[in-house]
C-alpha cells in the first residue's frame, strides 16, 4: 500500500515537473524575427565621379546585354535564392515575408503576427563583384581565349532608416567564388565569347554556387542578434590587401582587382568557417563603390535594384576586428622533371601570405609546378604567364589564410 502510494506520488511529481518545464519553455521561447524580401538583386552604382569609373563599370557583367538579357540574368540569381528559401523554409531561423509574388515561394506559415521586432529586417542580396578577367594566347598564329569568372554576392540582413530610407547592413552571409572558362585546358574549347555570353555564364555560375553553398539555417547566430538586443555579435572586415613582396608587386602590379578578389575570397571563407559577421571589404586608399559619411560613421553605396529603384546601402566604418592581408613573398625556381627537354622546362612557383586579425598573425604558403618554354618554337599548349600563375596562388593563399585564422587545418 505504501509502495503504491509512493509510486503515485512520484508519477505526479514527475508529471508536474514536466508540465512546468513545458510551460516554462513556451513562456521563454522568443518569436522569430521577421525578414522581408522583395525578390530584388542589388548591384553597385558606379557614378561618373568615382575613380576609374568607366573601367570599373566595364567589369560589371550584369550590366551587359540587352535590357531583357540583364533582367533575365538577375532573375536567374534571384530564383536561386528563392529556391534555397523554399528548400529550407521549415528550418529558417526567421519568419519570411516576400513583397513580390513570383509564385516561387509559398507564403504558407509566413504570418506577420507576433514578430520579434517592431520593424522588419530586409533581405538584401548585394552583388559585390561580377567580373570576368580575360586572357588571350597566340599559338601557331591562332588566338585562343580564357576567362576567369569572379562572383561575389553578400546575402545581407538590413534595417531601414525611417527618414532616408537607407538600408544599414546588420549582418550578412558572403558567398565569393571564381571559375575558369573553359573548365578544361583543351585549346579547341578556348573560343572567344561576347560580354553578353559571359554575363549569362556569370549568372548561371552564381546561381549554381548559391544552390551549393547558401545555407540560411546556419544564419541563426547572426539572426539572433537581430531579435535579441542583449545579444551582440562582434564584427569583422578586411581593411587592406597589400604587397610587401617586391616580386609580387612587380608581377601583379598595383591594380586593385587582384587585391579585391583575394580579400573577397578571404571574407567569404572566414565567415563560412566561423559564422562571424564579416562586412564587405573596403580597401585602404580605394573606397571602391563606397563613400564615407563621416558625420554618421557609415560607408555608403548607391545600389540599383531589380524592382525597387535605386537604394542607399550603408555599413559602419568601425568594426571590432580589422583584417589585413599581405603577400609577404613570391618566387619561382626551375626544377628537373622527366618531362623536361631542350624545348621546355618546369618551375615551382610559391607565394607567401600573412593574415593579421586583431593582432593574430599567421603566414601560409601556396605553390604550384608549371611548365614554361625555353625557346620560341611553336607549341600546341597554353603556357600560363607569371601574372596568371601568381594571381591564382594569391587567391589560393587567401583561402588557406581564412582557414588558418578560423583554427582549421590548412592543407
Amino acid at each position: 500500500m505504501c509502495s503504491e502510494f509512493l509510486k503515485k506520488a512520484v508519477r505526479k511529481f514527475l508529471l508536474g515537473g514536466l508540465l512546468s518545464m513545458i510551460i516554462f519553455s513556451v513562456a521563454e521561447a522568443k518569436p522569430l524575427p521577421e525578414i522581408v524580401w522583395s525578390h530584388d538583386i542589388y548591384t553597385m552604382t558606379i557614378a561618373d565621379d568615382y575613380q576609374h569609373a568607366e573601367k570599373r563599370r566595364g567589369y560589371q557583367l550584369l550590366n551587359e546585354g540587352t535590357a531583357e538579357e540583364q533582367k533575365a540574368n538577375r532573375e536567374i540569381i534571384a530564383n536561386a535564392i528563392a529556391g534555397k528559401l523554399k528548400e529550407q523554409e521549415s528550418k529558417l531561423p526567421f519568419k519570411l515575408k516576400t513583397t513580390l509574388d513570383t509564385g516561387d515561394i509559398s507564403q504558407a506559415n509566413f504570418e506577420l503576427n507576433d514578430s520579434a521586432m517592431s520593424k522588419p529586417i530586409a533581405l538584401v542580396p548585394i552583388v559585390v563583384t561580377d567580373y570576368s578577367i580575360d586572357k588571350t594566347y597566340v599559338i601557331n598564329n591562332q588566338v585562343y581565349h580564357k576567362y576567369i569568372i569572379v562572383s561575389a554576392i553578400d546575402i545581407a540582413f538590413c534595417s531601414e532608416d525611417d527618414e532616408s530610407g537607407a538600408l544599414t547592413i546588420l549582418s550578412n552571409i558572403p558567398l565569393h567564388f571564381y571559375e575558369s572558362i573553359p573548365l578544361s585546358n583543351a585549346i579547341n574549347d578556348m573560343t572567344e565569347k561576347s560580354r553578353a555570353q559571359l554575363a549569362r555564364i556569370y549568372a548561371n555560375f552564381t546561381a549554381s554556387m548559391i544552390k551549393k553553398h547558401l545555407d540560411f539555417t546556419k544564419a541563426g547566430k547572426a539572426v539572433k542578434g537581430l531579435a535579441d538586443k542583449e545579444f551582440r555579435m562582434e564584427t569583422y572586415r578586411v581593411e587592406n590587401v597589400s604587397y610587401t613582396s617586391d616580386k609580387a608587386r612587380d608581377v601583379l602590379g598595383m591594380d586593385k582587382l587582384m587585391q579585391r578578389i583575394a580579400g573577397n575570397v578571404f571574407t567569404s571563407d572566414f565567415a563560412a568557417h566561423t559564422g562571424n559577421i564579416v562586412y564587405p571589404m573596403i580597401l585602404e586608399g580605394d573606397t571602391s563603390s563606397w563613400t564615407t559619411d563621416a558625420t554618421q560613421g557609415f560607408y555608403v553605396a548607391k545600389m540599383n535594384t531589380s524592382h525597387s529603384g535605386e537604394k542607399n546601402i550603408r555599413m559602419p566604418t568601425k568594426v571590432d576586428h580589422k583584417i589585413y592581408l599581405d603577400v609577404s613573398g613570391a618566387g619561382s625556381k626551375e626544377v628537373e622533371t622527366k618531362y623536361s627537354s631542350d624545348i621546355n622546362g618546369f618551375k615551382v612557383y610559391r607565394l607567401w601570405m600573412k593574415s593579421n586579425v586583431s593582432g593574430k598573425v599567421i603566414e601560409v604558403t601556396n605553390d604550384i609546378t608549371e611548365e614554361f618554354l625555353k625557346t620560341n618554337s611553336n607549341s600546341n599548349k597554353i603556357i600560363k604567364e607569371e601574372q596568371e600563375i601568381f594571381g591564382g596562388l594569391m587567391i589560393g593563399a587567401a583561402v588557406k589564410s581564412a582557414a588558418a585564422q578560423a583554427g582549421k587545418k590548412v592543407k
